[in-house]
Formats: C-alpha cells, sequence, structure tokens
C-alpha cells in the first residue's frame, strides 16, 4: 500500500534501516536478517537510495510489505514479521 511520508513517520517501527549507501544483494541480506530478529507484528522500515534494491526488496519480501514511498531519491519500505 502506497503511503505518504506522514503516515509513514506516524508509524512505530521497531527498527529503522538505512541501507542507501549499499549495493544488491547487500540490502536484501541485511533486511532478511533484521526481519528474523523481529517478533510476529512488528515493523521495520527500509530506506533505500536504489530502485533496484526497492524493487527487489519488494519482491523478495511481497507478502510483508506494510507500505512504501518514495521521498525525493530516497525509497522507504516498511515490511511486518
Amino acid at each position: 500500500m502506497k503511503l505518504s511520508l506522514q503516515e509513514i513517520e506516524k508509524l512505530k517501527v521497531s527498527q529503522t534501516l538505512d541501507l542507501t549507501g549499499e549495493v544488491c544483494p547487500i540490502p536484501t541480506l541485511k533486511t532478511k536478517a533484521a526481519l528474523n530478529k523481529l517478533r510476529k507484528g512488528e515493523l521495520i522500515k527500509v530506506i533505500l537510495a536504489s530502485k533496484k534494491s526497492a524493487e527487489n526488496i519488494g519482491a523478495e519480501f511481497r507478502d510483508k510489505v506494510y507500505g512504501y514511498c518514495r521521498d525525493g531519491d530516497r525509497f522507504i519500505i516498511i515490511l511486518r514479521r
């Protein structure tokens, strides 16, 4: 579900992963590791600079995507464990 940046900022996330300097496949691997540490129902915010990385995260974790938005040159994806 597409969310506004304001809606995303209001969410209670358990962790934020800023992966803006990372290239594939590192964002997917780090996201998977972080998700595995969360409890069921918790949210994680993943911040990416690469459209390709955002697409890969969306595809890899499509059943866990709670919401997403684009903020300038950043892609923000909220995942739910």
